[in-house]
């Protein structure tokens, strides 16, 4: 079996992992069409990669990479949030052509953005779309799988879609960076959108609060050198906010 058809089906198991919590060797086995014995194989790298705890007869996921739904995300440490939106709007041009992609904090910088007028804002969240489509501003959804969790539009669609934009600046979300050379997520679908959304864009910052050092996602979208900045509130590790300045901006948005 090819080496990338492994990586896919484990990107798969983890995903499946993350969305119910637990899996069973029986079920993937026939969900996949592999045997039993390769079934565990994955498991062992996923518990290898700290993803996962093996129990009987299959594995639980570790609680870091359960992954909230938006509104539950939405709630936590929101006057940070709403800081880092203001640090955001900051940077935004009259005119300019933006792109936003899912989550919490970049939800926090859309809700400013109703107050804004003749931008042209791109985004993959519907939640995002919906929202802004009552402002004086021109809004485009990026069509494809609507990801339950997160109401982010991801695959094909949304990446192709990309290569006809290009953004002044972008804002992504992350799910953490703990222990990593840069951001990451959660889902490999949206760490394959945020890459392209980097590349089709002049500035691209990385939008997250400060909890997010504890944390860290499945998949690294980006090393630091690959964003133009970082923009976290105030609470940031000290260590963690050295080593990040050495590689790109940061910006500490005051409460």
């Amino acid at each position: 079996m090819s080496k990338s058809l492994t990586a896919d089906r484990r990107n798969r198991i983890a995903q499946i992992l993350m969305k119910e919590g637990s899996i069973k060797v029986g079920n993937l086995s026939e969900r996949f069409g592999v045997s039993t014995e390769t079934i565990r194989k994955d498991i062992i790298y996923l518990e290898e990669e700290g993803i996962a705890t093996k129990s009987h007869g299959g594995a639980i996921a570790k609680s870091d990479f359960v992954e909230r739904p938006l509104n539950v995300k939405e709630s936590e440490h929101a006057d940070a949030k709403a800081a880092i939106a203001t640090a955001a709007i900051r940077l935004i041009q009259p005119g300019a052509a933006v792109i936003l992609d899912t989550g919490s904090t970049t939800g926090a910088i859309a809700r400013q953005l109703l107050l804004k007028e003749g931008l042209t804002i791109f985004t993959n969240s519907v939640t995002i779309a919906a929202m802004l489509a009552e402002s004086d501003n021109a809004v485009y959804l990026f069509g494809g799988l609507v990801r339950s969790s997160s109401k982010a539009a991801v695959g094909d669609w949304a990446t192709g879609a990309l290569a006809a934009v290009h953004a002044d600046i972008a804002f992504l979300g992350s799910d953490g960076f703990k222990g990593l050379a840069g951001p990451s997520t959660l889902s490999y679908e949206e760490a394959e959108f945020k890459k392209k959304v980097i590349a089709a864009s002049t500035a691209t910052y990385t939008v997250c609060d400060s909890s997010k050092c504890q944390s860290a996602g499945l998949f690294a979208y980006a090393g630091w050198k690959d964003v133009t900045g970082l923009i976290i509130d105030q609470n940031i590790q000290e260590s963690a906010a050295e080593d990040i300045s050495r590689e790109t901006k940061l910006i500490l948005a005051k409460n």
